[in-house]
């Protein structure tokens, strides 16, 4: 990682959103990569994209509030109204 920057194949280290930059047919622009990963190959250019980041992040599940909280559920599916019903 010199300078802060990744290329594809490397393992991302921080899990947070990272500025990709390519070679030259697109402007830079944010990308979320989560750690344990490796940095992708871009279907256009290949190897000569790079990555910094912009952002740490860490996934919700691991954040002290939210994190194995006793009412960590899936949200209830709301019943579908027929047209008849009022």
């Amino acid at each position: 990682m010199p300078n802060g920057w990744f290329r594809p194949g490397d393992r991302v280290t921080v899990t947070g959103i990272y500025i990709a930059t390519h070679l030259q047919h697109r402007a830079p622009h944010d990308v979320f990569a989560a750690e344990g990963d490796r940095f992708p190959r871009c279907r256009r250019c290949g190897t000569r994209v790079n990555f910094a980041l912009s952002q740490a992040a860490s996934h919700i599940d691991s954040d002290k509030d939210f994190g194995g909280a006793v009412n960590n559920q899936p949200a209830k599916k709301r019943k579908k109204r027929s047209a008849g019903d009022g």
